[in-house]
């Protein structure tokens, strides 16, 4: 098992997701979506390869090859990470409605 280690930016755009869902249905709705959040990482600490490599490439200098995850029940939200050899680094938690370009330029 690898243990997940959360880039600044993922933990931000964790907040963010958060807050927008506690504005859109309330604190249950945002508790859901921390707890999906929650078990796609501890997914991901298991099983790391369960993630696409389709997005590989799209973001340079990255030291293992970039993989996302869609989170249950919230499949707009992409989990953006690479695994490494000791553990995997979150980089991400992406909207996927806002676009993959948008992604790159942030």
């Amino acid at each position: 098992m690898k243990h997940a280690r959360w880039h600044d930016r993922a933990l931000q755009d964790a907040d963010e997701a958060a807050e927008w869902y506690a504005g859109q249905g309330g604190e249950s709705l945002e508790l859901a979506l921390i707890d999906a959040l929650q078990a796609a990482v501890s997914l991901l600490e298991v099983t790391p390869g369960a993630g696409s490599p389709r997005h590989d490439g799209l973001m340079e200098g990255l030291a293992a090859p970039l993989r996302f995850m869609p989170i249950r029940r919230f499949d707009d939200y992409l989990i953006y990470y690479i695994e490494l050899p000791t553990h995997l680094q979150v980089l991400r938690v992406w909207n996927a409605r806002r676009g993959l370009y948008a992604l790159l330029e942030s």
